[in-house]
């Protein structure tokens, strides 16, 4: 994985970890998706990181993120960051 698929990741769970933070959710919801974010930045901190982790992970904050209407801007970055490094965003399924 090159250096630009690394930090287009890292930017989009950057960005869902501010709107999930900013958004209206339960303490139990934000604990999970800090988590699952904690996650991919370990993930991404590997000398090669894995694609299915980061995908799932990823797809995952995404989906916990629709429940707030102005979280939309961080999960089309997720989306886009998925797409562009060649993983799918299965999200919205």
């Amino acid at each position: 994985m090159d250096n630009a698929t690394i930090h287009r990741l890292q930017k989009a769970a950057a960005a869902a970890r501010q709107a999930a933070h900013e958004a209206k959710l339960s303490n139990c919801d934000l604990g999970d998706i800090d988590e699952a974010i904690e996650a991919v930045d370990q993930e991404l901190a590997r000398p090669h990181p894995n694609q299915n982790t980061l995908t799932m992970y990823l797809n995952s904050v995404a989906r916990s993120l629709i429940a707030d209407p102005e979280a939309r801007d961080a999960r089309e970055e997720i989306d886009h960051a998925l797409r562009a490094s060649g993983m799918p965003a299965t999200w919205e399924q």
